[in-house]
């Protein structure tokens, strides 16, 4: 098969829908011996720049809500992996000084809240993706970073409640004793979402 210096697109069908040209004039230049490097750093490009532009530039918007962009410039890969994936050490207390209730109702701020502290309080360390995205807490980011964790209740919850693991987010639904909030959280772990959603 002959290339040239553009690329082809495809529909699910196998229906040929585009045809991407990597330079001006590149469907009708050949791929030779000589120009094949060439020819491999613009693909190159292309796939891996140009065609998700897109879906980067979404990641981006969604990396800047949790670091704005003028501090991301300041972190090392290993301060941004910290940052986002946290330390091995989980402090309730830490975590529980950063959670934020939003809305919810007597009930749900003054019975479930605690509930869920004493719940939580008791799980181990493989327990806590459920409301980290991942096993360590991001509760301690570098440099002075505070990232507070929203707790509502599911009624007033901004999105769906599923696991979604963008952003830390807590979506609680209001049980009515800590015996049902324990096996339903502990259900959500172990399970999937079923009841609870993480965004």
């Amino acid at each position: 098969m002959d290339l040239v210096f553009a690329e082809e697109k495809y529909s699910k069908s196998g229906q040929l829908e585009k045809v991407v040209e990597l330079i001006s004039g590149g469907s009708q230049i050949a791929v030779t011996n000589e120009n094949k490097v060439h020819y491999l750093n613009l693909l190159a490009q292309y796939r891996l720049a140009s065609q998700v532009r897109d879906e980067v530039e979404h990641f981006l918007k969604g990396l800047n809500e949790l670091v704005p962009e003028n501090l991301l410039a300041i972190f090392d890969e290993n301060e941004l992996e910290l940052l986002m994936c946290g330390t091995g050490d989980i402090n309730v207390q830490d975590f529980k000084a950063h959670a934020v209730i939003v809305g919810g109702s007597w009930h749900f701020r003054e019975k479930v809240m605690k509930w869920f502290w004493a719940v939580v309080s008791s799980f181990t360390r493989r327990s806590w993706p459920v409301c980290c995205s991942s096993p360590p807490a991001p509760l301690t980011p570098p440099r002075g970073i505070q990232h507070p964790l929203p707790l509502f209740p599911d009624h007033c919850c901004p999105h769906t409640q599923h696991l979604a693991h963008c952003t830390h987010v807590l979506c609680l639904p209001t049980y009515d004793s800590y015996e049902e909030l324990h096996k339903m959280l502990k259900l959500a772990i172990s399970e999937g979402s079923e009841g609870f959603g993480m965004l």
